[in-house]
């Protein structure tokens, strides 16, 4: 029980790790699609004992995070006799709201199903999972779903909850230190449910437990005055570049006490065709009497720094976004299954 418990909890605390890292830059999804190639290239897995002789499975969790709103700032040094600049530009995903994502979550996931028995596993069905009583107290001590935040939504098909790794890489993108209190906190939660988990895998027949967790972004935002030349210069500039990205792809393997993670190394550009435009919002009128008066106080007390703020609306087309969503996921969940069979 030891050795299970200190495995259990590394992987917990070692799946809090990556928030802390510096994200590496994202890569474009090859063409044409080759599922074994990019498994290959763009999937790692941190233990391959976890999935050796996997025969049947079960997916208690499947969610998938929606981010809706994001900023970037970038800033100059007011070098010599210059002022320093600095602008935050802020981006909003328009056009698809809740019903959408939900609508994807559910789709996703019954492609994942029909994935994981194309691959010749059997999947334990929803019903024998629903009535399982370690994951009706799982759920019933988790967060439901859905999960709306301000910057964020967390869905996943009728009837899952986040708990155990799933809650914790959900406290773990919370800014601050408080934020961080509740990741360890969630991370020793983590550890006693995963330890349940060994108990609904008997109750499911031995099956392996396969959990599903993505994240997906809107846009890749820039800081343009990164580096000293960029900071030399005498205006602050933030852009877009609007592709998809999915910044965390990741399936975990629990079987018996053997728990493996297989994720995408590096967030993935997915196809740009998913928005239709990208345009500034339009300043109410306390925004712009806010401006003026900023402006004014700075003329007064003669300062050459500037400063502004810019909001922008990513548009997305329901229907595109739905269908080029629903392919680039599959393609992207596709890597994950086959690199889970490879290992088995």
């Amino acid at each position: 029980m030891t050795r299970r418990f200190l495995a259990l909890a590394a992987l917990c605390l070692g799946l809090m790790q990556p928030a802390c890292a510096r994200e590496p830059a994202p890569v474009p999804l090859p063409e044409p699609f080759d599922v074994a190639a990019a498994a290959a290239s763009l999937v790692e897995v941190s233990s391959a004992r976890a999935l050796k002789g996997i025969r049947r499975v079960a997916v208690p969790q499947f969610s998938i995070e929606f981010v809706t709103s994001d900023k970037v700032t970038a800033e100059t040094s007011g070098f010599a006799a210059a002022g320093r600049a600095s602008v935050s530009g802020y981006y909003r995903l328009v056009g698809v709201d809740e019903p959408d994502f939900q609508a994807l979550a559910n789709q996703l996931y019954a492609g994942f199903v029909q994935a994981l028995q194309a691959q010749g596993l059997e999947v334990v069905a929803p019903e024998q999972l629903a009535a399982a009583p370690t994951w009706k107290k799982l759920v019933a001590g988790g967060v439901p779903l859905p999960l709306r935040g301000d910057s964020s939504i967390t869905l996943a098909p009728p009837g899952m909850a986040l708990y155990g790794a799933s809650r914790m890489l959900a406290n773990s993108g919370k800014p601050g230190v408080l934020a961080s209190l509740s990741a360890v906190g969630a991370g020793f939660t983590g550890v006693a449910e995963a330890t349940e988990n060994l108990a609904l895998t008997q109750e499911l027949g031995g099956a392996a437990l396969v959990e599903v967790a993505l994240k997906l972004h809107f846009a890749q935002l820039k800081n343009e005055n990164q580096g000293f030349l960029g900071r030399l210069s005498s205006t602050a500039a933030v852009s877009a570049k609007l592709h998809p990205i999915p910044t965390q792809a990741r399936l975990s393997v629990q079987q018996g006490a053997e728990v493996a993670v297989i994720s995408a190394k590096q967030p993935l550009l997915l196809d740009p065709a998913a928005f239709s435009e990208v345009r500034k919002q339009a300043a109410t009128t306390g925004e712009v009497a806010g401006a003026v008066a900023v402006g004014l106080l700075r003329l007064a007390i003669g300062s050459k720094d500037s400063s502004s703020s810019e909001k922008y609306e990513v548009v997305a087309d329901p229907q595109r976004y739905g269908e080029r969503i629903t392919a680039n996921l599959a393609q992207t969940n596709a890597m994950l299954i086959a690199r889970m069979v490879k290992e088995r």
